[in-house]
């Protein structure tokens, strides 16, 4: 159990991502109606002082995981249309969201959410979770006691904002091909119980994260970079072109080798 500062369970993606930096939004919708409704809400997400990639994930039901990214350079807003949510027959129905950044955040940094819904009152708090693992050699690893630490609303001259603080980084850009071979596995998940998938397939969303991914990365490498690194561009521009004529299966294989070639390289 990981140490917490909440009277909760730990939200259901920290088994997944535990050692990505990430930003987890408990979003709390007033069902004052007590019914059990489909909701639409977005989010506004204005974030200076950092440039990469931004990921998202929730799970609008309990069977679906729906998730996107967006390539951020210094200064911009973004607004995530079209989130959907199913409401509980419960006063108060809570939703974890996580914001996984692929890049890096400058000293002076802001950012400011603003959850939207015409129907529904919400509110939400906002925690940081920055992995704790240092790594001796190969075989060794060392945890120290780590947490997830909320984040309090700044208000100054600049107006209404959140900072994190300088333990926190962004993540390597390539850790996002460790995250969609993620989800490729847990596309792959059975309930041991029905035996059947825990999930809505995500096969199409993952080819289309894949897509985005290629698009982002080649966006973003406008400096020089080592041969190998090249040499996966390549790979993956190819990926790119074909990925609408190959299989889930394929797909995932495809993805599963270039991971296993440059990781024994490293």
């Amino acid at each position: 159990m990981v140490p917490y500062n909440l009277n909760r369970e730990v939200p259901w993606f920290f088994q997944h991502i535990e050692n990505y930096y990430h930003l987890f939004l408990n979003i709390r919708f007033n069902n004052r109606n007590i019914i059990q409704e489909q909701i639409e809400f977005s989010i506004e997400l204005d974030v200076k002082g950092f440039e990469g990639i931004l990921f998202y994930m929730y799970k609008p039901h309990s069977t679906k995981i729906r998730f996107d990214l967006y390539k951020h350079s210094i200064d911009q807003v973004y607004m995530i249309n079209n989130l959907k949510y199913v409401l509980d027959k419960e006063p108060i129905n809570s939703l974890d969201f996580v914001i996984i950044p692929f890049g890096y955040f400058k000293d002076e940094h802001q950012f400011r959410l603003i959850v939207h819904n015409e129907k529904i009152e919400s509110s939400y708090d906002i925690y940081s979770w920055a992995p704790s693992n240092l790594y001796k050699n190969v075989k060794s690893v060392i945890r120290i006691d780590n947490r997830y630490n909320e984040l309090i609303p700044i208000d100054d001259y600049r107006g209404f904002y959140f900072q994190v603080d300088s333990s926190f980084k962004g993540n390597e850009t390539s850790r996002l091909f460790d995250l969609i071979n993620h989800l490729v596995e847990l596309d792959k998940s059975i309930n041991e119980v029905t035996k059947k998938s825990m999930f809505d397939p995500m096969d199409s969303s993952i080819k289309a994260l894949v897509t985005k991914t290629n698009e982002y990365l080649f966006e973003l490498c406008h400096n020089p970079v080592p041969l190998d690194i090249k040499n996966l561009l390549r790979e993956l521009e190819r990926l790119k072109f074909n990925i609408d004529s190959l299989s889930k299966e394929e797909v995932f294989n495809w993805l599963d080798d270039l991971v296993a070639f440059y990781s024994r390289r490293e």
